[in-house]
């Protein structure tokens, strides 16, 4: 059984997308509705721009439905068991799903990066992945003074891979402690803000009163939580969740686990980069895993989904 899960922010880049664009009807036709939600062309932005999460992040949600329109408009009618996305993703997520039409979907993303930028620029904090001890370890060591309430483990991607996220000056001291305590390689995040912390607090406010002027409708595809694991009931309070979302940690890898569990074999990742397709493949080594970001890639996920329902 097939999931669909949606790439985060941290894998854009210049030109994403084009392909499709130029070679794909349905790829053609989001990025047309982005231009006229977001009053800009998505497919010109350069690097430095794209470092910046206002324009960042409703780039990478168009170009995972470009992604996924081109692959339903193609594959037809293969079923899908699942759509999870991982932070950013679980919006690209939600417009797969069928929760919000595009035009509001790309409108609450653009407020959301706006939000969340702003935010980032008054708390200045940062993110940084650990390897090596398990996210629980992680967790515990950051209960403890001096950084309890400050740093929090706020990304659990895979066993040995936790991202934790703080205020800027106290990070430094704090990747010390846990290089000390047994951890390995710890690398900066090229993120403007420590995501998923209180530190996004206003901003998360300020979002569910933007949600609450949207229409939101059941999911015709089960839609997993970055937050709790598990499917999200039918009959949510979305502007309340995606409020919670972006305060809360990412346990993608409880989640990964659970649609496998769920009867999940093959995992396809829609958007830029392959970074999913990786963390999949670590916390479940036996399911089939591709991710598709481009034309080539397209074609050989709907080779994959053919071969599997003529088997």
């Amino acid at each position: 059984m097939m999931a669909c899960v949606f790439s985060g922010q941290g894998a854009q880049k210049p030109g994403m997308g084009i392909d499709l664009y130029e070679s794909d009807p349905a790829a053609r036709e989001i990025y047309r509705t982005a231009e006229n939600v977001l009053g800009y062309d998505l497919l010109t932005l350069d690097e430095q721009q794209l470092a910046q999460t206002r324009f960042a992040q409703p780039a990478i949600v168009a170009m995972s439905l470009s992604v996924w329109s081109a692959f339903v408009r193609q594959a037809r009618k293969v079923p899908v068991m699942a759509f999870a996305g991982f932070s950013l993703g679980e919006y690209s997520a939600l417009g797969a799903a069928g929760v919000l039409e595009l035009p509001d979907l790309l409108a609450l993303v653009q407020e959301r990066a706006r939000l969340m930028q702003e935010a980032a620029e008054t708390t200045h904090g940062e993110m940084y992945a650990v390897m090596g001890p398990d996210g629980s370890v992680i967790s515990e060591l950051l209960t403890r003074p001096p950084f309890a309430g400050k740093i929090f483990a706020v990304n659990f991607n895979s066993p040995g891979q936790t991202v934790i996220a703080g205020p800027a000056d106290e990070m430094p001291a704090c990747c010390r402690m846990l290089s000390a305590a047994g951890a390995g390689k710890i690398r900066k995040l090229q993120v403007s803000g420590a995501f998923h912390t209180p530190l996004m607090q206003s901003a998360a406010n300020k979002l569910k009163i933007f949600a609450r002027s949207l229409t939101f409708r059941p999911a015709e595809v089960p839609l997993y939580s970055n937050n709790s694991a598990a499917p999200l009931s039918s009959d949510m309070d979305w502007p309340e969740y995606l409020a919670q979302h972006m305060c809360q940690p990412v346990h993608w890898s409880d989640e990964v686990l659970r649609l496998g569990q769920d009867g999940c074999d093959l995992f396809l990742e829609f958007g830029p980069g392959k970074v999913l397709t990786g963390l999949i493949r670590r916390i479940l080594p036996d399911v089939a895993a591709l991710p598709v970001e481009n034309k080539a890639s397209l074609d050989e996920a709907l080779l994959a989904v053919t071969g599997r329902d003529r088997s």
